[in-house]
């Protein structure tokens, strides 16, 4: 990218929701905005009214929009390419793709990030990951629809795993006879640490899947509990998974995982590595915003 453009707003567009952040000359966030204007809900792929209706009072000619999420996809507004691991995050502005709006504007589409095999890919995390990782090496979970968990070795993205917990607890919860005898989704702490256990014991987790109904049948769970008993064994199941999917490298220890992100989510999962005894660090702040301010900082 031409290093005289001057990034000023940065937006992180998924399919459900669009937030967005203005930057001052020092890189300092200074104004937010966020709303439901997810990539699905825009017609017509008409991105352009909709990002000019939350940042156009933001902007000045010559200034430049940092984009990042599911607007990169094939979905989107413009597709950019998957980036192999092993990927150095600071090269993401660099691989970019520029496009003009008008005479005014420029926007610059970040690039994902894939792995090859086991096929996976991912957009919008690489850029919280380039925000949050701190340490020389840290394993690192992303709690969402599909979770991703990521191994960063000193600013590269050795690797990463998906687990599509979200949306399956989703589909379990309303779509399904395992869930259908859920009464509420108020949480149970003393259900969700059960469910966590047996998740994370469990050697075959769609067999174990069947025990939120039989348990309600038999009364060794109320239906007021499924919710929660549910979300554990899933949670549970996925924190094992991703520990012996990363185990072959010895040289991770608990204490250097870290969950990225905020609200009910992302205390659920520290709750259930609490109830596993495994040490985390929980990074609170938004790790978009500090992704787009390392980003920014590269171009002084």
């Amino acid at each position: 990218m031409d290093q005289t453009q001057k990034i000023t707003v940065g937006v992180d567009w998924g399919s459900s929701s669009f937030r967005a952040y203005r930057f001052d000359s020092r890189g300092e966030a200074v104004e937010f905005v966020e709303s439901p204007d997810g990539i699905k809900t825009v017609e017509s792929g008409d991105f352009e009214s909709v990002l000019l209706s939350h940042v156009g009072d933001w902007l000045q000619p010559g200034d430049t929009v940092l984009l990042a999420g599911m607007i990169t996809s094939r979905n989107g507004w413009v597709e950019t390419p998957y980036l192999h691991c092993p990927l150095d995050l600071s090269r993401l502005l660099e691989k970019s793709v520029s496009t003009r709006l008008g005479d005014a504007y420029t926007l610059l589409f970040l690039p994902g990030a894939c792995v090859e095999s086991p096929a996976d890919v991912m957009r919008g995390e690489e850029l919280q990951l380039h925000g949050a990782v701190r340490s020389d090496k840290q394993l690192v979970v992303l709690p969402g629809t599909h979770s991703k968990w990521a191994l960063v070795n000193s600013g590269v993205l050795e690797r990463f795993h998906t687990i599509a917990t979200g949306e399956l607890f989703d589909v379990l919860m309303n779509q399904t006879l395992i869930g259908g005898l859920g009464s509420s989704q108020e949480y149970a702490s003393g259900a969700f640490a059960r469910g966590v256990v047996a998740g994370y014991a469990s050697k075959a987790i769609v067999s174990a899947l069947f025990t939120a109904r039989s348990g309600v049948l038999l009364n060794q769970l109320a239906p007021a509990e499924v919710y929660s008993y549910l979300s554990g064994l899933l949670i549970g199941n996925e924190v094992k998974e991703a520990m012996q999917t990363f185990a072959i490298d010895s040289s991770i220890s608990d204490s250097s995982i870290l969950i990225v992100g905020s609200g009910a989510l992302c205390s659920r999962y520290a709750e259930a590595f609490g109830v596993l005894d495994i040490d985390v660090t929980v990074e609170s702040q938004d790790a978009a915003v500090l992704g787009f301010q390392k980003l920014i900082k590269q171009q002084k």
